[in-house]
């Protein structure tokens, strides 16, 4: 098999699945590993996917993108994940919610008749919540980033460090079953990290385009997944990883 159609049954897979093996690869071509790891660099250095340790993921959608262009992508999914998300609080719970548009439509979802002390280092989420009055609502300072709607950095970590939470809600630029929770700015991945140590569980609302790809920074492991929030059209095979590591799955 010739290069190029390598390289052609590699991106028709990954658009398919979301990720491919480097094993399988090489048997499914004749040729060795060596060979299908080069391809696979070769395609990472065109943008074309992600590598990961035994193969590759797409790469995650929307790199280059402000949170006020994400904000016009999906936002019909991004309500039912939302609706799906809120029903699992209960009154007298602690969150944090980080930064992202579908956060920001999780928080726009809380009903006003429950008691919560919500943390938030999102200017978006801060601003969904300020006027309901059972939430007792701590926002994280910091250097605000206008392209992602969110403040970083040492002083925001300081605060983090004093809180505790029961849930996180945490926003995911990647999501795959073997890199875990990926971001694509390095201080807001540190913030990420920050919360979801100080944090007994992690849930995650996410769009089906993000499913099994991946960005550049990694924020927690896949197993340390508590929820899974997915649209109902999420590919089954996809979230059957998920779940093999502990993850619940909700469906929206």
């Amino acid at each position: 098999m010739l290069t190029e159609e390598r390289y052609q049954f590699i991106r028709h897979r990954l658009a398919a699945e979301g990720k491919v093996l480097a094993g399988e690869l090489a048997s499914r071509f004749g040729v060795s590993e060596d060979t299908v790891r080069r391809d696979l660099r070769e395609l990472a250095k065109a943008g074309q996917l992600r590598r990961v340790y035994g193969g590759a993921v797409a790469p995650a959608p929307f790199a280059a993108a402000t949170i006020s262009e994400r904000a016009r992508h999906a936002p019909e999914e991004k309500l039912r994940l939302a609706k799906a998300a809120v029903d699992m609080l209960r009154s007298g719970q602690a969150l944090f919610i980080d930064g992202g548009t579908t956060n920001e439509a999780i928080a726009r979802a809380i009903p006003r008749d429950i008691e919560l002390t919500v943390a938030t280092n999102s200017l978006g989420v801060a601003s969904a919540l300020a006027d309901l009055p059972l939430v007792e609502l701590i926002a994280l300072g910091g250097r605000y980033v206008r392209d992602l709607g969110t403040c970083v950095g040492g002083d925001t970590l300081a605060a983090v460090a004093q809180l505790g939470a029961d849930m996180f809600f945490l926003g995911s630029c990647g999501l795959d079953a073997s890199r875990g929770v990926t971001a694509f700015d390095s201080a807001e991945a540190e913030v990420k990290r920050a919360m979801a140590r100080n944090s007994a569980g992690i849930v995650i609302a996410v769009t089906n385009d993000k499913l099994a790809t991946a960005a550049p920074y990694r924020v927690a492991a896949p197993e340390a997944i508590s929820h899974l929030v997915v649209d109902k059209t999420a590919p089954p095979a996809i979230l059957a990883d998920f779940e093999r590591l502990g993850a619940e799955i909700h469906f929206a």
